[in-house]
This record gives C-alpha cells, sequence and structure tokens, in this order.
C-alpha cells in the first residue's frame, strides 16, 4: 500500500508543478528549497546502513541495496549476497521524495534561465532525472527489477545535457554559477566514465561511484538553489 501511495504521490506532485510553476511568486523559493532539502538524503542513507543487520559495504553495494525488502541471499538478480535492510521503506521514501525534490526545483526554478527552447529542454531532462529517480522508490530491485533497472537508467544520463545547457545559458549573467555547474559536470562525467569502467576494473569501488554520479548533481542542485533562493529574496 505505501509504494501505491508513494506513486501517487509522484504523479500528484508533479501535475501539481506543471499547473502552478507560472502562477506565484512562492513558488520559486519552494523549488529553491526543493533542491537544498536533497541535502538530508545522505543523513537518512547513513541511519538506514546503520539499521541494516546484513553487513553493508558503502564503497562496493549500490544504493538500491537499502531498498530491497526481504532479507536473503539472491533477493534480485546480481546481488549474489546478503541483504537485509530493515529501515528499507524508510529508504524507498527517501529515494521517492528526492526523486520529487528533483523534478518540483526543476520546473519552479526555470524562470531563472533565460526563456528560450534549450532551457525548457534542459528542465524536462531534469524532471525526468528527479522521475526516474522517484521510480526506483516507488519499485524496489527485488519486487520489479526490470522495471527498477531500466527506470533508473536515464537518470544516468540525461543530467549531462541539461547541465551544459544552463551551464551556457548563465555564463554571462551568472558567471560563478556557469562555473560550478561546469565543474558538477565534470565530476558527473568521471563518475559515469568509471562505471563503464567496471567490469574491465572490477576492483573499482561501484557503491561509491554511484553515490558521486548522482551526488555530483544534487551537490550541484544544492548550491544552485542556495544562490537562487538567495537572488529571489533580493529581489523582495
Amino acid at each position: 500500500m505505501s509504494y501505491i501511495f508513494m506513486g501517487i504521490l509522484t504523479v500528484t506532485l508533479l501535475i501539481t508543478a506543471l499547473v502552478l510553476k507560472d502562477k506565484y511568486e512562492f513558488t520559486k523559493t519552494i523549488g529553491a528549497l526543493s533542491w537544498i532539502a536533497l541535502s538530508l538524503y545522505f543523513i537518512v542513507e547513513f541511519i538506514v546502513i546503520r539499521a541494516s543487520t546484513a553487513s553493508y559495504n558503502f564503497l562496493k553495494q549500490p544504493m538500491s541495496d537499502l531498498g530491497v525488502t526481504i532479507c536473503g541471499i539472491d533477493t534480485y538478480e546480481l546481488a549474489a549476497y546478503e541483504i537485509c535492510s530493515p529501515a528499507h521503506l524508510a529508504m524507498n521514501w527517501t529515494f521517492t521524495l528526492t526523486g520529487i525534490a528533483v523534478f518540483t526545483g526543476a520546473i519552479f526554478l526555470h524562470r531563472f534561465w533565460p526563456d528560450n527552447m534549450k532551457t525548457k529542454t534542459a528542465t524536462v531532462l531534469l524532471v525526468i532525472f528527479g522521475i526516474s529517480y522517484s521510480i526506483s522508490g516507488i519499485f524496489p530491485a527485488d519486487i520489479n527489477f526490470l522495471v527498477h533497472t531500466f527506470a533508473s537508467l536515464p537518470g544516468m544520463f540525461v543530467q549531462i545535457p541539461a547541465l551544459i545547457i544552463i551551464g551556457r545559458a548563465i555564463k554571462s549573467t551568472m558567471p560563478k554559477l556557469s562555473k560550478w555547474t561546469y565543474f558538477c559536470l565534470v565530476l558527473n562525467l568521471l563518475s559515469l566514465l568509471f562505471i563503464f569502467l567496471q567490469p574491465v576494473f572490477p576492483e573499482l569501488p561501484g557503491g561509491l561511484i554511484q553515490r558521486v554520479l548522482y551526488g555530483s548533481v544534487w551537490l550541484w542542485m544544492i548550491v544552485t538553489g542556495i544562490v537562487l533562493l538567495n537572488k529571489s529574496v533580493q529581489r523582495k
């Protein structure tokens, strides 16, 4: 029942954000706070890891393992090791709410970017990034591995063109934020490269690399949210 509610909440808030995006000035503040709230993710993850009754390797294991709803070995494809995460519901809610925070911020903060087709495309890509992450919480790996996996794939790539577009769009109006965007983009690209190298170099810390892949985007969003919130306050 909780997972059905997660899905309903995700769809409802996506539609609400799209309806309200240009109607009220306060949505900019909500958007900025949504991105800033992403900083809470790793606090929750740390608590969930501590609650795990099976050994969990932060460096090696994927984040999805923390959302697996059953205990045992071979709980899903590719997991030939023991997993037991009693706080899996909290983790899956965190996955879902993280995605909601991402697409809410993307929609409500669009007005800070130059209004053209390229930045609209970037916003759509970031919305897809958020939806992709929410789905990983709505469909844990052990409940539906295919949906969990294939829905997560866009979240590995769509942020790249989005950050390039936004970095270019704000180069003259917000040069420091533009440089920050490119810095986070480089981190993201490097982590994606290392993910592709994992089959060749299995000793690479896959769990850490995955966290850098997503964390580099969240870090960009957190700092960007702070900067844009400050701009919004100054304009009042």
